[in-house]
């Protein structure tokens, strides 16, 4: 069954009216799964420094809730968990962070005028001209 962030968010937060809920599907179901979309919301939830109810840490809060809701395909869990770290460590944005976490997992290479992607030691090519 693919849940979508309202579950996610049910999960991280301890006082979440949808919490109860969550826990049950979870215990009740062993098919549940999400997608890259999901924790893509997720990590910017956490990347919102106005909202103190989301100050977690995201490797591990997304590391976390992998073991309870896995990614379908597979292969983007490693692009997620890639991406947490760079929202932490290199303070990226979610979505520069998540592009990051494909490429390395991926291909290794961007093309994009982004110099964050240096900092974290991606190989870029400019799209910027000379």
């Amino acid at each position: 069954m693919h849940v979508e962030t309202d579950f996610l968010t049910a999960l991280v937060k301890d006082d979440d009216w949808l919490r109860e809920s969550a826990v049950r599907s979870l215990e009740e179901r062993d098919d549940i799964h999400t997608s890259i979309l999901a924790y893509a919301e997720v990590l910017v939830l956490f990347y919102d420094r106005e909202n103190a109810e989301y100050e977690v840490d995201p490797p591990r809060a997304i590391s976390n809730l992998l073991e309870l809701v896995p990614i379908v395909p597979n292969e983007h869990e490693d692009a997620v968990l890639a991406a947490a770290a760079f929202l932490d460590e290199y303070d990226m944005t979610p979505f520069d962070a998540l592009h990051a976490g494909v490429v390395t997992t991926g291909e290794g290479r961007v093309l994009s005028s982004e110099q964050d992607y240096d900092a974290i030691g991606l190989d870029r090519t400019p799209l910027e001209s000379d």
